[in-house]
């Protein structure tokens, strides 16, 4: 939803600063009265721990925007009657700019409880266009319930969404991008790697995407798992990895990518095959070595005998 302020009426200096004062009063003790009942509510839901969340950036900035300046002026009481009516005519814009607002963060909050966003980030137009667009399409593909059935939803979805997305990336724009992140899951979804690892790799360098609240884990450590599983799949079908999985490892070591032991060592052991079945046998002891020393129980153990053995090292 977009504000136009400009189409806010214009107010005339008021003369009455005691009236003024009431005016923000009111404001303020509204906007502490709505961050009290925000606060109860999730204090209630999480059992009563939680800390009422300050007032949304989209709140701060229209109340920035919202300030009357008060000309201080003599009082004339000639002119009380059209002072009282300037304040009227102030208090019903500001109760209709109060109202836009809670509209506007209503509708944020709803888009963002839909598409499990937990970014703070609010303000793009474009953004929150897509935002918008990107909960159709949502419903659009969990309307299947045959999770197969899905990927020809899902593929439209990414058609609609991928100016978007495509013109995201080439900007160099860095902000959190739920859409983004949307398209990249179900790119990998699509087992359309080709397509889905730049724009992975993309949202990984940037430090700052998040993934949407239902996945338990962070985006390089989905980012790994994705690729670790469709490298797997490759490897049994007697199929190369290249030039994803290298594209990935480089990565990963070069922007020092938070990873748990585990997944770290298990990225290298499945390295180290692709390159065992290349029977480029030093590169691959030395992923398996690499694995073994981030997570002793990586599983390569009897592989590095063997390639010692062969290799006579």
């Amino acid at each position: 939803m977009a504000f136009d302020l400009k189409r806010v009426p214009l107010i005339k200096p008021i003369q009455m600063e005691t009236s003024m004062n009431l005016i923000k009063k009111r404001q303020m003790d509204r906007l502490a009265k709505l961050n009290k009942q925000k606060g109860a509510h999730k204090s209630e839901a999480k059992g009563g721990n939680a800390k009422p969340k300050a007032a949304s950036k989209l709140r701060k900035n229209m109340q920035k925007k919202a300030e009357v300046k008060v000309v201080d002026t003599p009082a004339d009481s000639s002119g009380s009657d059209g002072s009282e009516a300037d304040l009227n005519n102030l208090k019903d814009d500001v109760s209709d700019l109060e109202n836009r607002v809670d509209d506007a963060e209503s509708e944020i909050q709803a888009i963002k409880e839909m598409l499990d966003d937990e970014s703070d980030f609010v303000g793009n137009p474009e953004l929150e266009t897509h935002k918008q667009m990107l909960v159709g399409l949502m419903d659009e593909v969990t309307s299947v319930e045959d999770i197969e059935e899905r990927a020809p939803y899902k593929a439209e979805a990414i058609k609609r969404l991928e100016d978007f997305v495509n013109g995201f990336v080439s900007s160099g724009a860095r902000y959190p991008n739920i859409v983004a992140v949307w398209v990249m899951i179900w790119l990998f979804d699509l087992k359309d790697i080709g397509r889905a690892m730049p724009l992975a790799l993309h949202l990984v360098s940037q430090k700052i995407q998040l993934m949407p609240g239902r996945f338990n884990s962070n985006i390089a450590t989905f980012v790994c798992d994705q690729v670790y599983d469709w490298a797997k799949a490759q490897l049994d079908a007697h199929k190369s990895s290249g030039p994803y999985l290298e594209q990935l490892m480089e990565a990963m070591e070069a922007e020092k990518w938070e990873l748990n032991k585990v997944v770290k060592g298990k990225m290298y052991v499945i390295y180290g095959k692709h390159l065992d079945a290349l029977a480029e046998y030093e590169p691959a002891l030395n992923a398996y070595e690499t694995a073994m020393d981030i997570n002793p129980h990586a599983g390569a153990k009897k592989r590095i005998r063997e390639l010692q053995a062969k290799l006579k090292v």
